[in-house]
């Protein structure tokens, strides 16, 4: 088996060695300018259209996290985007929901719980209230 050169990139989502999959980067964008139109707050849960499967709900969020990478999406926002989505399961459909925030934002609410004591759970941004 030949050796691998050092420094080789593989094909993961953080490297250029991977082409970025933008399929979810424009509902993130629409999320975005929602919250500078409206006022909207940050976090505020948004469901999507539901899906037969599972595994096609996965796939969705799997590509809203995919989203976070986005050059374009940080650009607009100034800073990189937190997300947080899961799916769960209503009658025989899926739905998948996203919340969204700006780093900063969503460090300075992890930094807030932790100062008032609050022990963190390995997703911190969980319960995260907009």
């Amino acid at each position: 088996m030949p050796r691998r050169q050092a420094g080789r990139k593989y094909p993961h989502v953080t490297t250029d060695a991977k082409p970025h999959n933008h399929q979810f980067c424009p509902v993130v964008e629409a999320i975005i300018a929602r919250n500078a139109e409206r006022g909207e707050p940050w976090g505020t849960r948004h469901d999507m259209p539901a899906v037969i499967s599972e595994d096609e709900a996965r796939k969705v969020r799997t590509g809203f996290y995919a989203a976070r990478y986005c050059k374009r999406l940080s650009h607009i926002l100034g800073e990189k985007v937190s997300i947080q989505s899961n799916y769960e399961q209503r009658g025989d459909a899926w739905v998948t929901w996203v919340r969204v925030w700006p780093r900063s934002v969503a460090k300075a609410e992890i930094a807030r719980r932790v100062s008032s004591g609050e022990p963190l759970a390995y997703n911190v941004l969980q319960n995260m209230k907009g």
